[in-house]
């Protein structure tokens, strides 16, 4: 796969999961429970995950999909709990200028 197009997949990617996070929210503002919030993502995420690989010729892949979890999982883990580094100035910006 050609880098661009890899970039361009990752971003549409983060897209979906901020407006999935975004979706999360409004239900912890309704008062559902997160643990529950996190339980139905898992639950929705292995089911369309095993379909999207239906619609391929691939096999699932579980170790590698296990590995993204693991590291996405890891990474917020640190980042909610206050241990990953503050953005800079100049990330913050980027960041912002992406959301416009």
């Amino acid at each position: 796969m050609a880098e661009k197009e890899r970039s361009g997949q990752e971003k549409v990617s983060t897209a979906i999961a901020n407006e999935l996070v975004e979706f999360a929210n409004n239900k912890l503002d309704a008062g559902v429970d997160p643990m529950v919030v996190a339980s139905a993502l898992r639950h929705a995420a292995a089911n369309f995950t095993a379909f999207a690989f239906r619609a391929t010729e691939d096999s699932l892949d579980t170790d590698s999909i296990m590995e993204d979890f693991m590291r996405f999982l890891q990474f917020y883990d640190r980042h909610h709990r206050g241990e990953t580094r503050s953005m800079t100035a100049l990330e913050r910006l980027v960041k912002q200028v992406e959301k416009e």
